[in-house]
């Protein structure tokens, strides 16, 4: 973990955007979806794809350190190869200060020969063969809220659009790489196992562990927590779905 100046809060961190996404559900407390495919922002949401990648920056260089200011474009985000082979994913609340990303992540897709970063910083966890096109990795995953109770929801509904998608597309072998306490921390939420030992990874500045993820056994687990929020983006797929209500007073009262 690279040295951080100070403490920096999860509302700190936060994006506000100007955003039309709750102009139709005025009333909806979220809204969720896919935001970009190999890149390219599914259409009507550039902006709010742009916006994703300031929840990384301020997370991953501000806040935990976990990526270096070195690693920043001109632009200000941390874009990098993958992000042009993935499935992008975003939860933004209907907040009273504007629309706001809360919670990102992706899925980065194996593209023929060329092998998903878990395969590079773990080449001890595969034989060679073991995995083909659809084989995936769960990576940039971030959820952040003032209040815990809502981060986890947010954990939770991007759990649960990464599983809709992979069971949509008929994707297999689902792989992260990630930090031994969230390791803990994601066996009380999804099915995982461990296929590697801890190793120290020079690019995420941190000890990580790489972890397969049972995809039938957590999508029975996360389906259940959330009343059955997988069937209803599997069916949404590509479109926004909307969720949960907010008071008058915390609705976006305009939007450009």
């Amino acid at each position: 973990m690279s040295h951080v100046d100070r403490t920096v809060s999860n509302h700190e961190v936060i994006p506000v955007i100007d955003s039309a996404l709750f102009s139709e559900e005025p009333g909806a407390r979220m809204a969720c979806g896919v935001l970009a495919v190999n890149g390219v922002p599914i259409t009507g949401l550039a902006a709010e794809y742009a916006a994703h990648f300031q929840l990384r920056r301020k997370v991953y260089v501000d806040q935990t350190g976990q990526l270096s200011a070195s690693e920043i474009h001109e632009d200000g985000t941390d874009r990098d190869a993958d992000d042009a082979r993935s499935v992008t994913f975003g939860v933004f609340e209907n907040h009273e200060s504007g629309v706001r990303v809360v919670g990102v992540a992706r899925l980065i897709l194996r593209r023929g020969e060329r092998p998903l970063p878990i395969e590079s910083f773990c080449p001890d966890a595969f034989a060679h063969g073991d995995l083909t096109g659809t084989s995936v990795e769960v990576s940039r995953v971030i959820a952040r809220h003032e209040r815990a109770a809502l981060q986890d929801l947010v954990q939770w509904h991007l759990f649960a659009l990464m599983l809709a998608y992979i069971a949509n597309h008929d994707l297999e072998r689902t792989f992260a790489i990630i930090e031994p306490w969230l390791e803990r921390h994601l066996k009380a939420a999804i099915a995982i196992d461990r296929i590697g030992e801890v190793r120290y990874v020079e690019h995420y500045l941190d000890y990580n562990v790489p972890v397969e993820i049972d995809i039938p056994t957590s999508m029975e687990r996360v389906n259940a927590r959330n009343g059955g929020f997988i069937d209803r983006y599997r069916a949404a797929e590509p479109d926004m779905t909307y969720v949960g209500r907010v008071p008058e007073r915390s609705r976006v009262s305009s939007v450009v």
